[in-house]
């Protein structure tokens, strides 16, 4: 419910013939269709989202000196830490795709 109340106060105060958004966190890419729906309008093109995500991994890619490995095995580990000590990924990361995801391929210890 906060979430759908923050992206509606964001909508309200968006301007009505906006046809592009750009998404200046990678968490809100988390809720970019609760975003276009929320702002888009009737009678307009489709809204253009454009995320930061692959950006932010491929940077982080570079500074490693790794290259992108799509099809590369699973073979890291996912350590979630709440307020500084070890604990499980909690339902609302897992109420997103990429939450089960990450669940699926490394679950959290």
């Amino acid at each position: 419910a906060a979430i759908d109340a923050a992206v509606a106060a964001a909508a309200a105060l968006t301007p009505g013939d906006v046809t592009t958004v750009v998404l200046g966190c990678t968490h809100y890419e988390l809720v970019a269709e609760r975003i276009r729906a929320a702002v888009q309008q009737p009678g307009f093109p489709p809204l253009v989202l454009h995320g930061s995500a692959g950006a932010v991994a491929a940077q982080a890619l570079r500074r490693l000196g790794k290259q992108p490995a799509p099809d590369a095995p699973a073979t890291g580990t996912l350590t979630v830490l709440l307020s500084g000590r070890e604990g499980a990924l909690l339902a609302p990361a897992l109420a997103y795709e990429e939450g089960r995801l990450l669940q699926a391929v490394s679950p959290a210890r």
